[in-house]
């Protein structure tokens, strides 16, 4: 059996709820439905929810009255529901990979890479499992979006692809978006190893004095980059920052904006202020 895809989109609907206003005396209350109602209503709508387990090791649920799941060269989950277009979400899983060469070869047309965003980020509300991630215009459905999330697993690379076709009516596009945001939130990973793409990074590094020769410590400036993409950097103050595998990449945990590249060689970590064209690359090695 395949694997299956999963992918978060940024959409949430908010409900209204409207106050009744009294007139003149007192207002009259909706009478509540009864327990029984209730409870079957509740009963009816979990019914809905089915549970698909893959023999990689992999499980989500999704709501069969909106999604019907296809099993042919992946896991297809597709929308069935009113919506224009292709909408659906696979997964397939690459062993001996890694989420680069996986996704390069995934996002290929014509032996060319198109233009495409990058990201990264936790997979499926997980600290413990990092994702790569990339989005472009979708080479075979019209008026598409393909957004791709290559995540590491045991030695392989699980890959997720979301195809969303633009829709006229946003509640159409808010009722696919909800539903793809329930499987994913749903996902779940067994005997999910610790991965190795970016181990060689997390540590701590102390700054450099001089010229980087002397091979002295400065303690007060440090450099430290945790397993979960968490960190800290302590120049003046300490900043709480998330770490990106690939391009070097060092955000403020707090506003998400982009603070710091860095680069290792070695033993040596460089990190530079990106805000400051004329800085120069700060020196840490490795505690």
């Amino acid at each position: 059996m395949k694997n299956k895809m999963l992918l978060t989109m940024g959409l949430v609907a908010a409900l209204m709820a409207a106050g009744c206003a009294s007139t003149s005396g007192s207002a009259s209350q909706p009478e509540a439905a009864p327990a029984a109602e209730t409870a079957q209503a509740q009963q009816d709508a979990a019914s809905q929810i089915v549970k698909y387990e893959s023999s990689d090791g992999w499980s989500a649920s999704y709501n069969s009255a909106a999604i019907e799941v296809i099993e042919d060269d992946a896991v297809y989950f597709n929308y069935k529901g009113d919506a224009e277009g292709t909408n659906q979400i696979s997964v397939l899983y690459y062993p001996n990979q890694m989420p680069d060469e996986v996704l390069g070869a995934a996002m290929t047309v014509n032996n060319e890479i198109p233009d495409h965003t990058r990201s990264e980020g936790y997979f499926a509300g997980r600290t413990d499992v990092w994702a790569l991630k990339t989005s472009t215009a979708s080479a075979v459905f019209p008026n598409a979006t393909d957004d791709f999330i290559a995540v590491e697993r045991n030695g392989g690379t699980l890959l997720l692809q979301i195809t969303t076709t633009k829709q006229a009516e946003e509640t159409k596009l808010i009722a696919v978006s909800d539903e793809f945001s329930e499987i994913i939130n749903s996902f779940e990973l067994k005997d999910q190893q610790p991965q190795t793409y970016s181990q060689y990074v997390p540590g701590k590094y102390a700054a450099v004095k001089g010229d980087g020769t002397s091979g002295e410590e400065n303690a007060d400036y440090y450099v430290q980059f945790n397993e979960d993409h968490t960190g800290v950097i302590h120049l003046q103050d300490d900043i709480s920052v998330i770490w990106y595998s690939r391009e070097g990449k060092v955000l403020n945990a707090e506003s998400g904006e982009q603070i710091y590249e860095y680069v290792i060689e070695g033993d040596s970590l460089y990190l530079k202020d990106i805000a400051d064209e004329n800085a120069e690359m700060i020196e840490f090695a490795r505690q």
